[in-house]
């Protein structure tokens, strides 16, 4: 079974803030964050996990970190949609702030001096921008929603997971999680099995239903893949992603 037909079994009907959401409206925050979300760290402008999460209808909602983005690139990439992105246009698109996203602060979960080992090739000075994308005219829904919500950060992904989704608050934890490793690319500690991002989702019992896990990636061990589905070619690279979903408590 493909991928996208798998996840169309999960398809919900597009949340009524996002269906009726008014360009000058602020950033519904709480009904953002209740809502059905895929977090992609590291994401660049990639666009698989709208691809596949999106077009099955089975997310809405979408929150991409990385700290070496910065945001012309990707407002850029938006302009001129890859894959992921093609048949949108943007509804609005709204500047944030931090506050604007943990508006009482948050408690850290990992150490300082755990976070950014990294000092090569310097991080981009952080922003927040939602963009709030309209499927074209022409197409239907078999493309993907009417509408999508993208939350777009210039930050680590680890530590957005953590002030996010590991607070003693009501937020539910993402629906998905899109893991591919890019040593490469600045990354101090891997989003795979052992690293920081599974200890603090773990230890937090912040742990998603899914995760979309590339073929060069451990998955974490609460995870098996699901049975009987195909893996997808995504990312810059074009490597397998396979789906994985919680082992039963």
């Amino acid at each position: 079974m493909r991928l996208v037909a798998q996840l169309r079994s999960f398809a919900e009907r597009i949340p009524d803030w996002l269906s009726s959401l008014r360009p000058d409206d602020p950033f519904p925050r709480d009904a953002f964050f209740a809502s059905r979300i895929c977090f992609y760290p590291g994401a660049g402008r990639d666009g698989h996990a709208v691809k596949a999460f999106g077009s099955s209808h089975a997310v809405h909602c979408f929150v991409h970190a990385d700290y070496g983005m910065t945001q012309t690139f990707l407002e850029d990439a938006l302009d001129h949609p890859v894959v992921g992105f093609r048949g949108y246009r943007m509804f609005v698109r709204k500047q944030l702030t931090e506050l604007d996203l943990v508006p009482h602060g948050w408690q850290a979960h990992v150490r300082a001096e755990e976070l950014g080992k990294f000092t090569g090739r310097g991080f981009v000075q952080p922003y927040g921008f939602l963009e709030i994308l309209e499927r074209e005219g022409s197409l239907g829904d078999d493309h993907g929603p009417r509408r999508l919500a993208v939350l777009f950060l210039g930050a680590d992904g680890i530590a957005t997971y953590d002030a996010l989704w590991c607070q003693d608050n009501e937020v539910p934890p993402p629906f998905s999680v899109l893991l591919e490793d890019y040593g490469f690319g600045g990354q101090y500690s891997p989003f795979s099995a052992g690293g920081l991002l599974e200890r603090i989702a773990t230890e937090r019992n912040r742990l998603p239903q899914f995760l979309l896990v590339s073929e060069n990636t451990p998955p974490w061990p609460q995870y098996e893949r699901v049975a009987g589905v195909d893996g997808e070619a995504g990312g810059m690279h074009g490597r397998m992603r396979s789906l994985y979903h919680r082992k039963p408590d």
